[in-house]
């Protein structure tokens, strides 16, 4: 073997000297003409793209929908106290309205899913991107008027483009990333949701308290619902004058070959051009005819879809707005609804809840440094394993009304959660399916955050389960979600895109269509 690597090195390296090609296509040249072991050869890191920098563009000019994903959802939950005393809600109706204005984002999210999966399928994922971002800047203009019924019409449409965002986005990112950055750049869209929540926090410092004399009256709350205007235009003008072209998945779907050629050229050396093309052409051959619902629920595509909605399950029921939802009253250290914080207390709960914003956004991006290393499946059950833990210690804390301790709980499983089924679910689901399936499994994904996001308040109340009882109902999810991806799930990594969309098709006998260590990471 140590013979067959020098052989290897002296090869490559001499006739490379005298070449204008990339180390792509004279790798595999050499594996075959020295004999040197493939899979020993998997350890050695080729780069088939041009400009990792380019792919980084391109993938976070399509993440800004990522983005007003996590800004969108955070907004509110920062401005809602201000919102209800200037729009005068009632005492006894003001949790009522909260939840109401809150829950439209994820039914509009659900619809805007399903609704996104046709679309992308039709006009392509790039035409999508930009009509929803059309969707965004019409929703931001109701939601700036003082008025309830105005409010709600403005946040479910922008649930309807979030919807269609995040089932577009990471399609997008998947189809236009190279399979070496296939991990990190994925991970991308769990990091701009998080760095949106975040903004929304740091911008909710500068909103008044009810002790200021400008509480009642401040527009600080507007500015911060107009913020969405921004990431919108960018990925506009980014997609209309910069990347122009479509992914060359859906080029070659739709029997734009040429063109199909031309956006893998801008991504690949000359070289791989062509091998990316017949694996494309391979694809095509394999999901001829348009893929329907009842496609999907067949014998090709109904065991991956079946994973992927399980696996939008685990990522919802594992607790995470559960946990959101009861941060700040466990910062402060009281589930009492009328009880009297200390401004001490508040300034407490204004730096746990800058941690948690602060971690959210640390733990993605320490996810796309490790999925590349760790593998799909290795990242979600040691994640979903610690979030099993911390929700069990968690509940003990609640239970014990210790707060203190608690609170530290509450920022590890939040990092448990981020740095795995946070982003790596939205990964998996976009590997092993098609555009369409990714749709119906994001579909799910929403109505699991509508029914935990209404159904918590309910179970936790103190004449049902209590909160502790709650996370405990959460915990006990996480046992099956661990069970399931242990037995179930399997890996990814290593795999191209035509491998993983056919790893749950049994009538599918698998090809290695490239070297083993051109494959993802």
């Amino acid at each position: 073997q140590r013979l067959a690597f020098d052989d290897f090195i002296f090869f490559f390296s001499s006739r490379r000297r005298h070449t204008r090609c990339s180390g792509v296509s004279w790798a595999r040249r050499c594996v075959q003409e020295t004999g040197i072991n493939a899979e020993y050869m998997g350890k050695i890191k080729i780069m088939s793209h041009k400009s990792t920098l380019r792919v980084l563009s391109q993938v976070l000019v399509g993440t800004m929908g990522s983005f007003i994903f996590g800004y969108g959802l955070g907004v509110f939950n920062t401005v809602q106290d201000i919102v209800a005393k200037q729009l005068d809600w009632p005492e006894d109706k003001k949790n009522f309205n909260v939840g109401l204005v809150t829950s439209t984002v994820a039914l509009g999210a659900a619809f805007g899913a399903y609704l996104g999966g046709i679309v992308v399928s039709k006009f392509g994922r790039r035409l999508t991107m930009i009509m929803a971002d059309v969707i965004t800047i019409v929703a931001v203009f109701p939601t700036l008027v003082s008025n309830l019924g105005s409010i709600l019409i403005g946040r479910i449409l922008l649930g309807f483009a979030v919807g269609i965002n995040s089932a577009v986005v990471p399609l997008y990112i998947r189809e236009v990333s190279p399979n070496a950055l296939s991990g990190t750049t994925g991970s991308c869209h769990q990091l701009l949701i998080t760095l949106g929540i975040l903004l929304s926090l740091v911008l909710g410092y500068g909103l008044p308290t009810k002790d200021d004399a400008d509480f009642g009256t401040s527009n600080w709350w507007k500015i911060m619902f107009g913020i969405p205007l921004i990431p919108a235009a960018i990925r506009i003008l980014g997609l209309l004058f910069v990347f122009t072209s479509d992914t060359p998945q859906y080029l070659s779907q739709i029997d734009k070959i040429d063109e199909a050629e031309a956006a893998l050229s801008d991504i690949y050396h000359y070289e791989e051009v062509n091998i990316q093309m017949e694996q494309l052409k391979q694809a095509r051959q394999r999901s001829s005819g348009e893929i329907t619902l009842g496609t999907l629920f067949g014998p090709r595509y109904r065991k991956a879809l079946f994973i992927g909605i399980t696996l939008s399950w685990i990522q919802q029921f594992s607790g995470i707005n559960a946990v959101v939802f009861y941060s700040t009253k466990i910062f402060q250290g009281s589930f009492d609804p009328k009880a009297v914080i200390s401004a001490e207390t508040m300034k407490t709960v204004g730096i746990f809840n800058a941690l948690f914003g602060v971690l959210n956004a640390l733990s993605a991006f320490a996810a796309a440094l490790v999925i590349g290393k760790a593998g799909r499946k290795t990242i979600l059950m040691i994640g979903n394993f610690f979030c099993l833990i911390f929700l069990g210690v968690l509940a003990y804390l609640v239970y014990d009304e210790n707060f203190t301790v608690s609170r530290y709980f509450v920022l590890l499983y939040d990092f448990a959660f981020g740095i795995s089924l946070g982003p790596i679910v939205w990964v998996y689901i976009s590997e092993i399916l098609p555009a369409q399936g990714i749709a119906v499994a994001v579909f799910f994904n929403w109505i699991f955050t509508l029914i935990v996001g209404l159904g918590f308040p309910i179970i936790s109340d103190p004449k049902v389960l209590d909160a502790y009882g709650g996370f405990i109902l959460f915990a006990v999810c996480c046992v099956v979600g661990e069970l399931f991806i242990t037995f179930v799930v399997k890996e990814t990594e290593g795999k191209t895109l035509v491998e993983t969309q056919n790893l749950y098709n049994d009538a599918h006998d698998e090809e290695d269509t490239q070297a083993p260590f051109l494959k993802a990471n």
